[in-house]
């Protein structure tokens, strides 16, 4: 769907979205510092689109899009202001013949606001003459006052089923049209792998749960750990197999309602009563039955959003992740279409080289682990081994998501405590009290994320790695955050002044400490400055050799204590996982792992020895 004139802003993507059917993604090019004018292009998500520049002109705006298929296919929506500058022709002329040595197939559509239907009109006429090769299908008057205002050029010429149709929305008409050409795919089309696990299923699975041994008599820790994945995942296999079907990828708006299904059921009569009379009283029917329709979505689709906000007020994760949905779009490329080992193992290179090159910049003091702390700090020598309560509140309070390692679903743990509550005990008492982080758990899966949804998807800069651990793991990891937290907020060894990754801290005591800073030294007619840095892969460019330095010398960790965190720290791996198309495992040598409560606090660790710098100066 070509839109012109949208009259949207930078902040108007809620508007798309909102228009945006299910499985449908958009690309909008706004008009910069001036009213009106913008224009956007909605698409199937089944399509791998990308916007392209074509150049910069000033008597037209345009934006032209990128379709792969088994022929180059170019789309470029246009338009021209009423009073646009006289060098138009001259400037579509020039963009007419810049894509065409370039693309085989090229469609342009838009409201060029020039009557090519007026024989007299010497605009039209030149407008004509310079579609050189190229071919204008639109016959019939698109505005109301009966002028032929918005075209469809292409070339070749096969476009099929043109037609004009007032939908009763705008001033302009809607220009119909149909092109073949064959969707470019490099994925396996809507196969996805799924588990049925039902009711039924669920039962079978907590009996043979209770009836196996997990560990299989194993003592070492990293045998537990295999018996306990193994079995887990030989019982979710037994029962609920993984079976191979086709997706309709077909979603719906949780607005639309009976109430909406209503009123398109009566919009389709209205229109096929028009179809049939042609008469001028039911073309005005349909018109109101349309207007009618469009109001109810819109106040379905509002009264949908109050009530989440409503029932969830408290809940600041709530808000804030319905807000993003509806003020920004989703990645306009599906990431499926790029899901190949190859590509995979590109990724992977991309993300270890991106730290190596960072890391390669940091001048290295040679004396860097010659500092010492102000004073002697206090010592943690072991852990306690938790209770089985204890665990059973870290499972109770976890997120229901679950990682590709996990060898069953976390909801299923859940449910199953009472039998897996032992075995998991074992376990994570185990690894805290011998100073072993277990082999299975150093081993992330990584998935390329945009950092922009209309970033192109084709450069690899543009991508940010998202670390998925598995369940377990994060719930071993919980359970020493909350004894080594406990000791540094106990003998006051993290930065006071550090707002980030605390409890009870966030940006707004940040900025509220500087705000007062900052009135105080005006109070006191002193001059302030204020230095913000932006670190660069602030997590993933951690040196180990420090920030071990730093937990045994400055936090005072020693034992299985030091000992534990070193084995989680050192020998990670982590592999890119696209689809059903994973790269191969890749070492980790700097940072601490993301997605873990630990990374944050060893961020925190590592970084809490500047303000004791400060406070020498």
């Amino acid at each position: 769907m070509f839109l012109v004139e949208t009259w949207l802003k930078e902040e108007g993507a809620a508007t798309l979205i909102e228009a945006c059917p299910p499985n449908y993604k958009f690309y909008q090019s706004i008009r910069d510092n001036k009213r009106g004018g913008g224009i956007a292009v909605i698409f199937s998500d089944k399509l791998s689109c990308n916007e392209i520049n074509l150049g910069t002109f000033t008597s037209f705006e345009y934006l032209a899009i990128k379709v792969k298929t088994d022929h180059s296919l170019l789309l470029i929506t246009l338009y021209r202001p009423p009073k646009s500058s006289p060098t138009f022709l001259s400037d579509f002329s020039t963009l007419v013949s810049a894509v065409l040595t370039n693309y085989d197939r090229i469609i342009i559509t838009g409201d060029f606001n020039i009557h090519v239907n007026k024989s007299g009109d010497s605009n039209g006429k030149d407008l004509l003459n310079t579609l050189d090769g190229l071919h204008q299908y639109v016959t019939e008057a698109t505005h109301q006052l009966g002028n032929t205002l918005d075209l469809v050029i292409s070339q070749p010429a096969n476009i099929n089923n043109i037609s004009v149709s007032d939908i009763a929305i705008s001033d302009h008409y809607c220009v119909l049209f149909e092109f073949p050409f064959t969707i470019h795919s490099n994925r396996e089309t809507g196969a996805t792998h799924k588990r049925c696990i039902n009711e039924s299923a669920q039962q079978k699975i907590t009996e043979l749960i209770g009836s196996r041994d997990l560990l299989n008599g194993h003592k070492s820790l990293d045998e537990m750990v295999a018996g306990f994945n193994s079995n887990l995942k030989e019982i979710l296999d037994e029962v609920a197999p993984l079976k191979t079907k086709r997706s309709s990828r077909v979603k719906t708006s949780p607005w639309i309602n009976e109430s909406v299904r209503e009123k398109k059921r009566q919009c389709r009569a209205a229109e096929r009563a028009w179809r049939k009379s042609k008469l001028e009283v039911n073309r005005i029917i349909l018109k109101e039955h349309i207007i009618t329709y469009n109001n109810t979505i819109s106040t379905e689709r509002k009264n949908y959003l109050s009530k989440i906000i409503t029932d969830h007020h408290n809940n600041t994760r709530v808000l804030f992740s319905t807000i993003e949905k509806v003020l920004n779009p989703g990645p306009v490329c599906d990431m499926l279409s790029l899901a190949t080992t190859p590509k995979c193992e590109e990724f992977a290179e991309f993300f270890t080289n991106k730290i190596l090159a960072i890391r390669a910049e940091i001048i290295r003091d040679p004396n860097y682990l010659q500092d010492a702390p102000i004073k002697e700090p206090p010592t943690l020598q072991t852990f306690s081994a938790i209770t089985e309560d204890a665990l059973y509140k870290l499972i109770k309070h976890s997120k229901r998501s679950t990682c590709s390692l996990d060898p069953i679903p976390t909801f299923l743990m859940k449910n199953n405590f009472n039998y897996i509550s032992t075995p998991l005990l074992q376990i994570i008492n185990t690894s805290i009290l011998t100073g072993i982080f277990p082999s299975a758990f150093k081993t992330a899966v990584v998935k390329p994320l945009l950092k922009k949804p209309n970033l192109d998807y084709n450069t690899l800069n543009n991508y940010r790695p998202i670390s998925n651990l598995p369940f377990i793991s994060k719930i071993l990891e919980k359970a020493v955050f909350l004894q080594l937290n406990q000791f540094l907020n106990e003998n006051d060894i993290l930065e006071k002044f550090q707002s980030g990754f605390r409890a009870n801290h966030s940006t707004e005591t940040a900025l509220t400490k500087i705000v007062n800073d900052l009135r105080l030294s005006t109070a006191t007619n002193k001059v302030s400055a204020l230095v913000l840095l932006d670190l660069s892969a602030a997590f993933d460019t951690i040196d180990h050799n420090i920030l071990l330095h730093r937990l045994k010398t400055w936090v005072g960790l020693s034992g299985h204590v030091l000992k534990w965190l070193e084995s989680y720290i050192t020998g990670r791996q982590f592999y890119i996982s696209l689809g059903d198309h994973i790269s191969k495992n890749h070492d980790v040598p700097f940072g601490v792992a993301q997605g873990s409560c630990l990374g944050p606090l060893a961020f925190l660790i590592i970084h809490a020895t500047a303000g004791q710098h400060y406070q020498k100066t």
